[in-house]
């Protein structure tokens, strides 16, 4: 069988709750995966055996701002109202809201001929951070503001098409 590799270029993301950003996504970062060691103690020296809990890395994803804000402020307010800085309100209609605390994020990676190849999902996925806007007069060209969205999630899993 012969194998060819992965495209960096080819892929979608669906994220239900920042059609915006799901939009404008420029790139995405798979987490890493880590597990636990414990250390069994022997009359020599400790082993190390695979442990019992694993660890993800938070999912960055990027995306070009559109002129409006619209992708950066559906971010903005829902980072917002999960931390309620202004009144407990903020929480309550997040929770009670349609879309919920969390969302899933499913990204599709293409295969050489631009088919679905392999589906990575995301579940019960919130963000933790939002990057900085850099607005810069001294470009001699238009480069257009990005900004970074970090996800924390619950679990993840990989399935081929």
């Amino acid at each position: 069988m012969i194998t060819n590799f992965m495209s960096p270029l080819e892929f979608v993301v669906t994220l239900s709750r920042l059609p915006n950003v799901e939009f404008f996504t420029q790139n995405v970062i798979v987490p890493s995966l880590n597990i636990q060691q414990i250390d069994q103690p022997t009359p020599f020296k400790p082993v190390p055996v695979p442990g019992d809990r694993i660890s993800y890395g938070e999912l960055p994803l990027s995306f070009i701002i559109d002129e409006s804000m619209n992708n950066y402020i559906e971010v903005f307010n829902w980072i917002k109202a999960l931390g309620f800085p202004e009144n407990f309100n903020q929480y309550d209609l997040l929770k009670d809201s349609n879309d919920g605390l969390t969302t899933d994020i499913s990204i599709v990676i293409m295969n050489s001929h631009k088919n679905p190849n392999v589906e990575m999902q995301f579940f019960d996925c919130f963000p933790s951070s939002l990057s900085d806007v850099q607005l810069d007069t001294t470009q001699t060209d238009v480069v257009y503001p990005q900004a970074i969205v970090n996800f924390i999630f619950r679990d993840f899993k990989i399935t081929q098409l």
